[in-house]
């Protein structure tokens, strides 16, 4: 597209080496800030449901999260699968993880609907979110709440992230230059994550 000067914009920023719009949400202020209310619990093991590394955000998130382990001392417990296993493989580490001598106390979950088979890995092994371990997750539709009101949310609005990069298209057509039409959005915490 850029070689050809087509308008475009993306959802998320890219390593492709050219100046483009974007729209983003700040996955890195998320894994920190997640960090942060999970220690302000009390929790001081942490693990990360993660996304795949061949993904741009996952470096956003691995930076938070190690920022924030840092800056609230804090260490990680490693998962051995990210948001690109299937729910049960995702379940299934979860609860051989809470089954360690070593479980976490505290769990980052990078999307919503991976956050459900967390939970069931949690409950499998037979502790308890909000007692046992508490957990923080990324959502883009505002569901987890009723599924397990102890899971402390953040909103992605994909809606607004659309109507940002319509935006920036249409700029752009306009003539707008890219390096101007790129935009971040910060995460909106539940009421239980304030």
């Amino acid at each position: 597209l850029a070689e050809h000067n087509m308008p475009f914009a993306t959802h998320g920023r890219t390593d492709a080496g050219l100046t483009h719009p974007f729209h983003d949400f700040d996955n890195e202020a998320f894994a920190h800030q997640a960090v942060e209310k999970l220690v302000g619990r009390g929790r001081k093991r942490i693990a990360l449901l993660q996304p795949p590394s061949k993904l741009t955000y996952y470096t956003h998130m691995r930076i938070g999260f190690q920022t924030g382990l840092h800056d609230y001392g804090a260490e990680e417990v490693p998962l051995r699968v990210t948001i690109d296993n299937t729910l049960e493989e995702i379940r299934n580490a979860v609860e051989v993880m809470m089954r360690a001598p070593n479980a976490p106390d505290g769990i980052v979950c990078s999307a919503g609907s991976a956050a459900i088979a967390v939970n069931a890995g949690i409950e499998a092994a037979g502790k308890h979110l909000g007692r046992d371990v508490d957990m923080v997750s990324k959502e883009s539709a505002p569901i987890l709440n009723w599924i397990r009101p102890e899971i402390i949310t953040a909103y992605e609005d994909v809606r607004h992230a659309g109507r940002e990069m319509a935006k920036a298209v249409i700029a752009r057509i306009d003539g707008i230059e890219p390096e101007l039409l790129q935009s971040i959005s910060q995460p909106v915490w539940s009421r239980k994550g304030q």
